[in-house]
C-alpha cells in the first residue's frame, strides 16, 4: 500500500473521512492541504528530498478567501502533478459528475470518484486499484460516460464552436479556418457543419448549440 499520501481538500469533514480510511488501508504518513498552491509545494518540496508522495487525493472545487493562488482548482493542479511527478498518483474525489469534465480530466489523472452515497467505499476501491498500476472510474461516473449521447467534437468542431461562443460571424470564422488550414472553410461548409451540429445536440439557434455544449463543458 501507499506510504505517503496528499489529500487536497478544503473540507475538514471529508479530510477527516478520508484520513480514517487511509489508515484502515495501512497508509503511515498523511498529510492535508486545503490551498492548491500549497498542495503543489508540499508535492514539489518532498520530491525534491528524495521522500515524493505515492498518492494525491484531491478535490476539483476549493472555496476563495482571501489568499491569492496561482493554481485555483483540482484539475490545475492535477495536471501540473502528473506533467511534472509523473510517479505520483492521482485520484480526483469530487462532487462533479458533468460527463464532458470528467472525460477530459480522467485522460490525465489515475482515478476519478465521485462523492456520494458511497463514494469513500468507491474510493477505497480505487486506491487498491491504482496501488496495483490500474485505473479506476466509479461506477456512477463510468455508467454517465456510457451515455449515447455524449458527444464527441473534433477539432474541427471545437474551434468553430469556441469561435462562434466569441462573438465571431460566419465570414470571419471562415477567413481564420482559411489562415489555420482547417478545412473545409468555406462558409457554406461552415453554414452545414453548424446545422448538423444543431441536430446533434437538438439546439433550436446557434446561441442555443453554445449554451448546450458550454452546459457539457464541451467547450
Amino acid at each position: 500500500m501507499f506510504k505517503k499520501v496528499l489529500i487536497a481538500e478544503d473540507i475538514d469533514a471529508v479530510n477527516t473521512a478520508v484520513k480514517e480510511l487511509l489508515l484502515n488501508l495501512g497508509v503511515k504518513e498523511i498529510t492535508y492541504s486545503q490551498y492548491c498552491d500549497e498542495a503543489y509545494l508540499k508535492c514539489k518540496k518532498a520530491d525534491l528530498e528524495n521522500s515524493p508522495f505515492g498518492l494525491v487525493i484531491c478535490d476539483l472545487s476549493f472555496k476563495q478567501d482571501h489568499r491569492i493562488e496561482k493554481i485555483s482548482s483540482g484539475d490545475e493542479l492535477s495536471l501540473k502533478i502528473k506533467q511534472e511527478l509523473p510517479e505520483t498518483k492521482v485520484i480526483i474525489h469530487s462532487i462533479e459528475d458533468q460527463p464532458g469534465r470528467v472525460k477530459k480530466i480522467f485522460s490525465y489523472v489515475d482515478a476519478y470518484v465521485c462523492k456520494g452515497r458511497h463514494g469513500l467505499l468507491y474510493l477505497k476501491e480505487a486506491i487498491t486499484k491504482v496501488y496495483e498500476g490500474e485505473r479506476y472510474l466509479s461506477p456512477d461516473i463510468s455508467r454517465s460516460l456510457e451515455q449515447r449521447n455524449l458527444k464527441e467534437l473534433s477539432q474541427y468542431d471545437l474551434f468553430l464552436l469556441k469561435y462562434l461562443s466569441q462573438g465571431y460571424s460566419q465570414d470571419q470564422i471562415s477567413e481564420n479556418f482559411k489562415l489555420k488550414g482547417l478545412a473545409p472553410f468555406s462558409k457554406s461548409s461552415i453554414e452545414k457543419r453548424l446545422k448538423d451540429l444543431r441536430e446533434e445536440f437538438g439546439a433550436r439557434s446557434n446561441a442555443h448549440l453554445i449554451s448546450l455544449v458550454m452546459t457539457l463543458q464541451l467547450i
